[in-house]
Order: structure tokens, then C-alpha cells, then sequence
């Protein structure tokens, strides 16, 4: 008896002691969330991923050692981290971890967690070009927003679903009616004017110019740049398209004056600092220069025949390739005119240029990367549609990557668009190289194969 009364109290305190290591485990875990949680909304993107994975593996990922609370943990945490990987283009990860969430959220039977989960599903696999599978995920999320009677998640949905879904895969008829929809719920100012936005682009590509110029300039009441350059940008290509280049021309040089009003706002304090130090640089090469007067004729007279040299060799260059330059000139200037009116070469050649916090404090949207990829072909000739007949297998973002290295983009700055490590790029590239492309012997760097295209 007293034997017995010892291996129960033995293993009693086994149990006391493994609940008590288990909870700990559990309150690490949900500080490294929070943790994660603050460094996600101060767009620190890696080291807030590190702290989601740091938390799920204390969690261990086992439900059955796991209360209510915990599965709740694992779920938030998967959820945050599946928005991460969404954010930046891993797909494949944002979509198992919207996944795990959602099995979560069905051990729990919380409804609404399921509604979300199946909604962000189907933003992974949309990203994927997955239509029909996204279609399913939103669907879903559909039924239980009706079901909960959850209006705001229904009008949400509604707008997402005529933005990102039916506009993508051609069906405007759909994506408008959706649009419609949502306009007639309680949408935020904010939403309408982006659904006005949607909704002038969608009609531009059913050719319905009238209903299309009502809406975009009804979503000019936004305060949002991207909004407004969106706008100017379809404005433009509707004016383009009915005749009206005038029209065209004005609504080209507002966008890029709010382009322009973007970034000054965005770089006051930069300008401020180059401001001072130049005049710093004005102020030290005065008082050099009454170090140098003994030996400024000397320099003026050298600087003179070397300038008059090089103006000799300009003249005899200009003359015997006058035509050459002249073509190449006007091409550079029309390259240039078209692309720094996008945001996304704007924020690239920045980053190229001057690589500070400034440069680097940027957000892009679809709209905007779609605006790249359109300017890309009109300037090398519909780059992106050879690509995608050369190698059908490509998805949005290997296109996206190809048009960066086509415009001639360092990978440096290319992986900084991509918030990535340079190694993981390079990594990146091989995989498209080898699987996408499906040039695993091929000798070429990947950017001598895009320039061959």
C-alpha cells in the first residue's frame, strides 16, 4: 500500500511538473507573438517571422498537449505569419500557414476565425493564379459571413472579390456587379473611393468609357497617392484610346505632380540634410580655394585645354555619329518620361541611387506593379507576353522579378523590393532558372537570358 500511495504521488508530480514546463512554454510563445506582432507593424518583416516560427515551435504544433487558449495561440500566430509570407510573395508558405490556422480555427469552431482563414487561403492561391481553388476559399467565406450575418466581411469581400479576383481573371461583367454591391453597404470613405477606382478601371476594360470616367473621378476625392496615380494612370489611358491626347497630356503631368507631391512629402527630411550639407561643402570649398590662388591660373589653364580638347573630340564624335545619338537620345528621353511616372521604377532607381531609411520606406501595390509591367512592354515590346510564351510556367512575381532585370535593376535592389536577403534572391532566381524556365544545363546568367527575350 505504501508502495502504491508512492508511485501515485511520484506520478502526480510528473503531471504537475510537465504542465508546469507546458505553460511556460505557452507564456513564451505569446510573448514572442506580441513580439512579432510589433516588429510586423513596424515592417521589420524577418525578424517578426523568426519570432512567429520561434513561438509555433514551443507550441510544438500538437494539439492534443494543448488547451483552448493554446490552439487559439497557434492559430493567431499562423495567421500572422501566412499575412507575412503573403506580403512578400511566398505563396506556397502563406498559404500552409492560412491552412494550419484555419484547422485550428475548425477544432475550435470559431466561425469567424474560419471565415478569415478561408478568406486569406484564398488571397494565397489567387497569387498563385489559382482561380478556380480561390474561388472555393471565397465562397466559403462567403457562406459563413452570410450565415453570421457579418455585412461588413460580406462588403469587404464583395469589393475584394471585383478587385482581385473577377477583374483578373477577365470576368468584368462579375467583378462589377460585386463592386456594385459593395457600394451599397457601408463602406469606409477610404473603400469607396477605391471601390469608385475599381470600378472606372473595370469599366475602362469593358470599353464603357462614360461610367468609367464617372467612377475614376469620383475616386479622385481620395487622399491617397496610389488612388490618385491609379486614377491619373486609367484617365489617361481612356483619353489616350477615345483621341483626346490633350486630355491624355494633362492627366499624364498630374500624375506625375501627385507622383512628385508623394515623394517630396516622403523626403522633406532628406532634402533638409543634403540642403545643409551642401551648404556646408559651398562653405569649405571657399575658404580652400584661398589656399589655391597661387596655382589657379595653372589649373584654369589646363582645365581650359582639356575642356578644349574634349569639345574637339565632341564636335568630330557628333558629326560623324549625329544621326545615331540623336535616335538613341530620343528614345532614353521617351524611356525615361514613360517610366519615372511609375512607382515602382521610381522606388528601384532610389534604392540604386541613395540607400538610406528614407529610400527604403516604401509600400507597393498590384496596381502599381501592374503599371510597371505595362510600361516594361510598351518599351521593349511586349516583354512580359514573349516571356510568358517562352515559358508559360511563370507566375505574377517571377514576372515581375524578369521585368525588374529586364529595366536592369541590381539584384541588390531587387531583393530589397522583394524585402528578401540578396542569397535568398540569387536562390530564388535558380529555382525559376532551373524549374520554372526549365534550363537546369543552361551556361547563361539569368539576366543574359532575359535580355535575350
Amino acid at each position: 500500500m505504501k508502495i502504491r500511495t508512492k508511485y501515485l504521488i511520484l506520478f502526480a508530480s510528473i503531471l504537475i511538473l510537465t504542465a508546469c514546463d507546458g505553460k511556460k512554454n505557452e507564456e513564451k510563445a505569446r510573448a514572442l507573438f506580441e513580439e512579432g506582432v510589433r516588429l510586423r507593424e513596424e515592417r521589420h518583416s524577418e525578424e517578426a517571422a523568426e519570432c512567429f516560427l520561434q513561438g509555433l515551435e514551443l507550441l510544438n504544433n500538437d494539439v492534443k498537449m494543448h488547451g483552448r487558449e493554446s490552439l487559439q495561440l497557434v492559430a493567431d500566430i499562423n495567421d500572422n505569419l501566412g499575412a507575412l509570407y503573403l506580403k512578400h510573395g511566398l505563396f506556397d508558405g502563406a498559404f500552409d500557414a492560412h491552412n494550419e490556422a484555419l484547422r485550428c480555427f475548425k477544432i475550435l469552431n470559431d466561425s469567424t476565425g474560419m471565415m478569415n482563414a478561408y478568406r486569406n487561403c484564398g488571397r494565397a492561391v489567387r497569387s498563385q493564379e489559382q482561380y478556380t481553388l480561390a474561388k472555393q476559399y471565397y465562397d466559403s467565406a462567403f457562406c459563413i459571413a452570410t450565415s453570421l450575418n457579418d455585412n461588413a466581411m460580406l462588403i469587404d469581400l464583395y469589393l475584394e472579390m471585383g478587385r482581385d479576383y473577377y477583374m483578373e481573371i477577365g470576368d468584368f461583367a462579375k467583378g462589377i456587379e460585386c463592386v456594385n454591391k459593395a457600394l451599397d453597404g457601408e463602406l469606409s470613405n477610404d473603400d469607396i473611393n477605391i471601390a469608385h477606382m475599381t470600378l472606372g478601371i473595370l469599366y475602362y476594360y469593358s470599353n464603357n468609357f462614360d461610367d468609367a470616367k464617372k467612377h475614376l473621378k469620383e475616386a479622385l476625392r481620395s487622399e491617397r497617392p496610389g488612388v490618385k496615380m491609379s486614377v491619373y494612370q486609367t484617365l489617361y489611358a481612356v483619353a489616350y484610346y477615345e483621341g483626346d491626347y490633350k486630355s491624355a497630356v494633362y492627366y499624364q503631368q498630374l500624375f506625375s505632380e501627385n507622383m512628385l507631391e508623394s515623394e517630396q512629402k516622403q523626403s522633406s527630411e532628406t532634402m533638409q540634410r543634403l540642403k545643409s550639407e551642401y551648404e556646408l561643402k559651398v562653405q569649405k570649398n571657399a575658404m580652400e580655394s584661398l589656399h589655391r590662388n597661387h596655382s589657379l591660373k595653372l589649373y584654369l589653364i589646363i582645365a581650359l585645354s582639356v575642356i578644349a580638347f574634349l569639345i574637339i573630340l565632341l564636335i568630330i564624335r557628333k558629326k560623324i555619329n549625329e544621326n545615331k545619338i540623336k535616335a538613341l537620345e530620343k528614345e532614353l528621353e521617351i524611356r525615361n518620361k514613360i517610366m519615372l511616372s511609375n512607382k515602382v521604377f521610381v522606388t528601384a532607381k532610389n534604392l540604386g541611387e541613395h540607400l538610406t531609411s528614407e529610400t527604403m520606406d516604401f509600400t507597393l501595390d498590384d496596381s502599381d506593379w501592374d503599371d510597371f509591367i505595362s510600361l516594361t512592354d510598351m518599351i521593349f515590346n511586349d516583354f512580359s507576353k514573349r516571356l510568358l510564351a517562352t515559358y508559360p510556367k511563370l507566375g505574377k512575381w517571377d514576372v515581375r522579378i524578369c521585368c525588374l532585370c529586364k529595366n536592369g535593376f541590381s539584384n541588390q535592389v531587387i531583393s530589397i523590393l522583394l524585402d528578401t536577403q540578396t542569397d535568398s534572391f540569387y536562390k530564388r532566381k535558380t529555382r525559376i532558372r532551373q524549374l520554372k524556365m526549365g534550363l537546369p544545363n543552361d551556361t547563361r546568367s539569368f539576366e543574359e537570358i532575359i535580355n535575350a527575350i
